[in-house]
């Protein structure tokens, strides 16, 4: 019992607080940064998924590209139907509304109308719609525009101011394979390797429309006068250089761009005050050959149309000047001379 009481009068150690020692597996998570939450997107519009996939699709100039998109964009804007629910009456009420535009042209509809025809064309063959709402709606009729073709003395003057401007060298070629038909931003995608000395060999164009051209003797030496002045001036000329540079502060010596070209033409214009952009150059280009009696398979095959709707515009000359030549034939008279 003394035991007992001498134990029971002894004070009590204190319990030591327990001592965690991390795991291995802890002082990892430790050291490691926590981390970043990305708050949650909202969901992309499943419309404009479709457009997207279907611009890839389609070999087009980024031009087209920005037309294709603007032309969706505007039906988007219009209607926030779902593709696969847009009805045939939903299209023509679109249509309607295109037309009642103040400052929308008949040919701008039908721009419109044409870039969502081929959109739904392509959501049938690629099975994302059963049925094209589209196929009902006719284009409006439209008169065949007129070229507008540069005449000879117009030419003559367009070629003078670029030979007294400030990189002569350049913006005479320039106009020389514009007068060639080749659009502005196929003139800018080429390099000094799709140039063989004879030909121009066209591998980025709009819709697909690929090919080669041969250049008339002028614009060879033109070219070729072009290309020596840059390598007089340094410049090292490889196959994938641009055939085309800029000399603008911002862009000196990269590739002319279509806006650089665009704006070359429009220098030239204030000079001369000829209503004048790039197209008009195509539009000689194809006039003239037509004109002159080339086959129309062969200028389409250069210009590289595939629509003769679209070509129509060139022969309607050529076509009315024949007409009158067969009338006299036919009457037995001779023709008469044209009144200057």
């Amino acid at each position: 019992m003394k035991i007992a009481g001498i134990r029971a009068s002894m004070p009590r150690r204190p319990i030591p607080e327990p001592v965690i020692i991390p795991s291995s597996t802890q002082i990892a998570r430790a050291a490691s940064p926590t981390p970043t939450v990305i708050p949650s997107q909202p969901p992309t519009d499943l419309r404009q998924s479709r457009v997207d996939e279907f611009l890839m699709a389609r070999s087009l100039s980024d031009n087209s590209k920005k037309a294709y998109q603007q032309d969706l964009q505007r039906f988007m804007d219009w209607t926030q139907t779902a593709w696969g629910a847009v009805t045939p009456r939903q299209v023509a009420l679109f249509k309607d509304d295109l037309l009642e535009e103040k400052f929308l042209a008949p040919a701008t509809v039908n721009r419109v109308l044409t870039t969502l025809k081929n959109f739904y064309g392509w959501m049938v063959d690629s099975e994302y719609v059963a049925k094209n709402p589209t196929k009902t709606i006719d284009l409006l009729e439209l008169e065949s525009p007129e070229a507008q073709d540069l005449s000879e003395a117009e030419l003559a003057s367009v070629y003078q101011v670029a030979a007294g401007s400030n990189y002569r060298e350049r913006n005479t070629a320039l106009v020389a394979i514009l007068l060639h038909g080749l659009r502005a931003a196929e003139v800018s995608a080429l390099n000094l390797e799709d140039y063989d000395g004879t030909r121009l060999h066209i591998r980025k164009a709009k819709s697909d429309s690929k090919g080669c051209v041969p250049l008339k003797e002028r614009a060879r030496i033109d070219l070729d006068a072009y290309l020596e002045w840059r390598s007089q001036q340094g410049e090292e000329l490889q196959p994938t250089s641009p055939l085309f540079i800029s000399r603008s502060r911002r862009s000196f010596g990269k590739r002319l761009t279509y806006w650089g070209i665009r704006d070359v033409v429009d220098a030239i214009q204030q000079v001369t005050g000829i209503d004048l952009h790039a197209h008009r150059f195509r539009h000689t280009f194809a006039t003239d050959l037509v004109l002159r009696g080339m086959d129309t398979y062969h200028v389409m095959t250069l210009t590289r149309h595939k629509s003769m709707q679209s070509f129509k515009r060139y022969t309607k000359r050529a076509d009315q000047i024949a007409a009158e030549k067969a009338f006299y034939q036919t009457l037995g008279e001779s023709q008469p001379d044209e009144k200057a």
